[in-house]
């Protein structure tokens, strides 16, 4: 029979597919070869006992399965397992155990790798590594554990047990339908945290967040608690008076109510107006400045009229003309006496253009103190950052016309140098060191209670709870939100 030329080269094709699965299958299923081909490597384990292990049991590395078990030796105080290992599994070599473990209490033994540490060196690195039989664990025999197991059944005491069944039939005697439905509610209840389980886990992640600023504003929470226990003991010991002034406090209001009703008509009146008299008082806050400063100056001048040894003592100084008027900037208006008490428009156009400094009376709007009208605090010369300290903090040193600040003239017009700090980096952090004649200024942070001393920790100082902050009268809700504000 002559075959086709196309039949033999699907035969040809066949025979070549056939070789190269059964190919495959043996070198990665069985096994066959993989030691030629670079596949595998091996290593060893020394047992007192086989513990159930056989040639070509899986091993396994934390539970997945790497390599086969090989031939086992004996040897002359127990046996040698020699374990086949699959290249690209890295397991260490130092602190291995191996274990021979049961997949149930009627399957297969084999045996589980569980390092101590994930680095170098592996197994698969120089020659073959034995592991240790003070590393390795086997399991419980059959025949210890059916020991083990009578010798438990004949320590109950039947009496005992049969007491013990007898409470408990008449314990859950009656209760079946009480059991039924709290059977029934709990697999409803974990239904419901099952359903809820994203939320719940998201709280979990949250309350980390939460407790990790709790922690860092521990600080302020006792700081907070002790302010606390001062107010509430000062309360207790002011209980009477407090007492008294509730007692008092409805007639009180009763008498204010009816003040207001008296005042209904004007009062809202009189404070329409008070609006304007405060604008005013805002607008001249540097002329009443001056005035309250000079005021007990000179009342305090007023007595030396009257000293009280029976004359008066009176002195007069005329100072016309002192300091000249300014009339630079009025060339071209038409100067008008005193006598004139004629209607006039004011002229507009028109002001003193002598510089600030002049010696004579320098008027108008351009003249006007700065310092009155700025809507805002100043802030202190070379301040720009912090709570008015100079960026990176400052120092000085005491020189000879005394202690100077960086930058500043000493005496005689002399300038002091500043002592420069000298740093240390050790475990991660900076140590500064200042001379011993040197004066060292750090910033504090009043919205987050840290500053950092020159050993380069941080100090964390506590928040009075008096103080008007975010809450402002309720103080205490600062306890709740001051995390909220890192």
């Amino acid at each position: 029979m002559i075959l086709k030329r196309g039949v033999k080269l699907q035969l040809i094709a066949f025979a070549l597919i056939t070789v190269i699965g059964v190919t495959i299958v043996s070198v990665n299923y069985i096994g066959i070869g993989r030691g030629v081909l670079g596949k595998q490597y091996t290593a060893y384990v020394d047992l007192t006992d086989s513990g159930g292990v056989f040639t070509n049991a899986e091993v396994t590395y934390r539970g997945v399965p790497v390599g086969r078990v090989g031939p086992i030796e004996l040897t002359k105080d127990g046996i040698r397992v020699k374990l086949l290992l699959e290249r690209g599994k890295r397991i260490p070599r130092e602190g291995t155990s191996a274990i021979v473990a049961n997949r149930s209490a009627v399957g297969e033994q084999y045996i589980d790798l569980q390092p101590s540490k994930n680095s170098g060196p592996y197994l698969d690195q120089g020659a073959a590594y034995t592991i240790p039989r003070r590393l390795t664990r086997l399991p419980v025999s059959t025949a210890e554990l059916l020991r083990n197991v009578d010798s438990l059944v004949g320590s109950v005491d039947t009496r005992d047990l049969g007491t013990i069944v007898d409470e408990l039939d008449k314990a859950f005697t009656g209760s079946a339908a009480d059991l039924q439905s709290i059977l029934d509610d709990t697999d409803r209840l974990l239904k419901t945290a099952d359903r809820a389980y994203p939320d719940t886990k998201k709280l979990l992640d949250n309350s980390v967040t939460v407790l990790g600023t709790q922690r860092s504003q521990g600080a302020n929470i006792r700081g907070f608690a002790r302010n606390l226990n001062e107010l509430t003991t000062s309360i207790r010991k002011d209980d009477p008076a407090l007492r008294q002034t509730i007692t008092n406090a409805p007639g009180a209001v009763d008498e204010t109510h009816k003040a207001i009703n008296q005042l209904a008509p004007t009062l809202p009146v009189l404070l329409a107006n008070l609006t304007t008299t405060g604008q005013i008082i805002s607008s001249r806050k540097a002329g009443l400045r001056s005035l309250f400063i000079l005021y007990p100056v000179t009342v305090a001048g007023a007595f030396t009229v009257t000293p009280g040894d029976g004359t008066q003592h009176l002195g007069l100084a005329l100072n016309i003309d002192s300091p000249p008027p300014c009339t630079k900037g009025y060339e071209k208006t038409k100067p008008r006496w005193p006598q004139d008490t004629s209607e006039r428009d004011p002229a507009l156009n028109v002001g003193c253009k002598d510089a600030h400094n002049s010696p004579s009376a320098v008027r108008g709007a351009r003249n006007f103190p700065r310092d009155a009208i700025t809507p805002y605090p100043q802030v202190p010369p070379g301040a720009t950052s912090g709570a008015g300290f100079p960026q990176g903090g400052a120092y000085g040193t005491k020189g000879k016309g005394g202690s100077e600040a960086k930058g500043t003239g000493g005496s005689k017009g002399t300038q002091q140098s500043a002592a420069e700090p000298t740093g240390q980096l050790a475990d991660g952090r900076l140590y500064l060191s200042y001379p011993a004649d040197s004066v060292e200024f750090a910033g504090y942070d009043p919205s987050t209670g840290a500053v950092y001393g020159p050993d380069g920790k941080r100090y964390v100082m506590p928040r009075s709870a008096g103080t008007r902050q975010l809450g402002e009268e309720a103080s205490w809700k600062w306890l709740l939100l001051g995390p909220l504000s890192q």
